[in-house]
């Protein structure tokens, strides 16, 4: 009950992450730095979400660290999320298993070995994860872009990973917008390193709706100057 309602909280103490860097134990407690903090509760606070950052600083991490607090806590919930590439949107659903993994107190995945477990199960394909939360099913599912992407779903959440870099970025926000848009909720995490000319930027530079968060190079208090 404490996880449900305290996503820093939950995130800290039960999601782990890859540290490349570690190359003896890889996957850590997802540890946010203050701004990564900052940025977490700016999500939470906002409905329509546009997030300019530095490379290498765990901001699709920090997302998918949200994305499943959604899922694992709202039976139903929908997350659609669009990457570059399909190989790109598989790399989500890997992340993204990769925490479910280490969540065995909250859930374990539906298998064989897991059959006389009673509380929640998962299952995974190449693009999408579904959490059962006995007989309805919260969903994450990844695409790649296209012309066509944002015309399928009604989602309670929308991804869009690397957003600036994504082809048919302006088609597929013009079908996309008006399913999240509504009356009941729709969420928009918007997130990308800067490319110029891009509807990312016209976005992020425009005066709009949109709750725009800055993450700079020295947002990780390891880096300096040098």
């Amino acid at each position: 009950e404490y996880c449900s309602t305290n996503t820093e909280y939950f995130i800290e103490n039960y999601i782990y992450i890859e540290h490349p860097d570690n190359k003896e134990n890889i996957l850590q407690r997802f540890k946010l730095w203050d701004k990564q903090k900052e940025v977490l509760q700016s999500i939470i606070d906002h409905r329509l979400n546009i997030i300019l950052k530095a490379r290498q600083l765990g901001v699709t991490w920090l997302t998918l660290a949200y994305c499943l607090h959604c899922l694992l806590f709202n039976p139903g919930y929908l997350v659609i999320a669009l990457s570059k590439t399909e190989e790109d949107a598989k790399e989500l659903i890997r992340r993204l298993g990769t925490m479910l993994s280490k969540l065995g107190m909250f859930i374990k995945e539906d298998s064989k070995e897991n059959e006389n477990w009673q509380g929640l199960k998962y299952s995974t394909t190449a693009l999408s994860i579904e959490i059962n939360h006995k007989g309805k099913s919260s969903v994450f599912k990844a695409f790649s872009s296209s012309k066509s992407a944002g015309r399928s779903f009604t989602a309670n959440l929308l991804v869009l990973d690397e957003w600036a870099f994504q082809q048919f970025a302006k088609e597929i926000w013009l079908s996309a917008y008006p399913t999240i848009n509504r009356p009941t909720g729709g969420k928009v995490i918007g997130l990308s390193t800067i490319d110029r000319g891009t509807l990312f930027e016209e976005i992020y530079t425009s005066d709009n709706d949109f709750n725009k968060i800055f993450m700079p190079w020295n947002s990780d208090p390891r880096r300096d100057m040098k």
